[in-house]
């Protein structure tokens, strides 16, 4: 047994190497690691060497909740040097409760004939619709030179752009918020949630596609998390999010964690309301977003930042204990 921790103990420092905080050096570049509450980075590796070993801290957001972390993300940008940078995000296990997803609905109907030309494309062309859905009605998107965008099909994109505009009735939206909730056909929801991108004049469109955000299903909540990028940069405007405490509660709490910065964003853009802070914060003291306030990474501490000052209306810099002793003040 001796002999079988050494040689998990060596594996482990070959593996990984520390640097300063919660930033180490993994075999694909650093990774910064946020969530922490009661448990060390230390004991989050020792825990990784144990039951996964020989896996990297950012290799798999599923690796972390295998091994007992109830949500947890990876993403990874590339730093100034050209090497790879993941934010690895958990939720430690003591905070299982705060992870809600929806259930998916129990009745599954076919496809939806009038939206067959949408699933079809949703089927065949994966990276234009998701770009396409992002950059809705941009010509500009023509114009980027970058790799990813030159190697797309541009007309494919423009198909797509005319299925979706031609689904701006009222019945279109109810329709699409019906199957958005009602449907357990993934295609459908992932459509339904597509052709909402035509409403953001209605808060209850805002309201579902951020409940939507908890579907089980990740192509659902990628898609409603496209949407709800694309008003927050076109259709920034003052919503009323009371009547959706119940998912925002989840959701800034650490439920789907790959849509946290999406949700910081669009409640900053949309100005939401000081009165619903306790309700949001009521158990968790804002934990997980002071986290990325002490983020290294700079999108992560500046969308924290942009979301305190939004919602608090005062401004501590980047002090995370002026900003802790503030939301518990007022959260009492």
């Amino acid at each position: 047994m001796k002999s079988m921790m050494v040689f998990i103990a060596v594996i482990y420092l070959a593996l990984f190497s520390y640097s300063e905080g919660q930033i180490i050096d993994t075999p694909h570049g650093k990774a910064e690691v946020l969530g922490f509450h009661s448990w060390s980075l230390q004991q989050l590796l020792d825990t990784l060497s144990l039951k996964a070993p020989g896996k990297s801290i950012d290799q798999c957001a599923a690796i972390l909740k295998r091994i007992g972390f109830p949500d947890a993300s990876v993403s990874r940008s590339f730093s100034k040097d050209g090497k790879f940078y993941s934010v690895v995000t958990i939720v430690e296990p003591q905070f299982a409760n705060f992870i809600k997803y929806k259930k998916i609905p129990a009745d599954t109907l076919k496809e939806v004939s009038a939206w067959s030309d949408g699933i079809q494309f949703f089927k065949k062309n994966p990276m234009e619709f998701q770009v396409g859905l992002i950059n809705y009605r941009s010509n500009k998107i023509f114009a980027d030179a970058s790799q990813l965008i030159q190697h797309l099909n541009k007309e494919k994109i423009r198909e797509l752009w005319k299925f979706i505009s031609n689904h701006q009735t009222k019945q279109d939206k109810e329709l699409a918020l019906w199957i958005l909730n009602k449907d357990g056909n993934f295609k459908n929801r992932v459509i339904a949630a597509s052709l909402l991108i035509n409403f953001p004049e209605s808060d209850f469109v805002w309201w579902n596609l951020m409940d939507a955000l908890r579907d089980p299903d990740a192509r659902v909540s990628t898609t409603a998390m496209q949407v709800l990028d694309y008003f927050s940069k076109n259709s920034p405007r003052k919503v009323n999010w009371e009547p959706a405490i119940n998912s925002l509660f989840y959701l800034i709490n650490g439920t789907n964690l790959y849509t946290f910065k999406t949700v910081l964003k669009v409640l900053t853009v949309t100005h939401i309301s000081k009165k619903l802070l306790p309700k949001l914060f009521s158990k968790s003291n804002g934990h997980l977003v002071l986290s990325y306030l002490k983020a290294k990474h700079e999108i992560e501490k500046n969308i924290a930042y942009e979301f305190l000052i939004k919602i608090t209306g005062e401004n501590f810099g980047y002090d995370p204990l002026k900003w802790q002793d503030y939301l518990e003040s007022i959260i009492k």
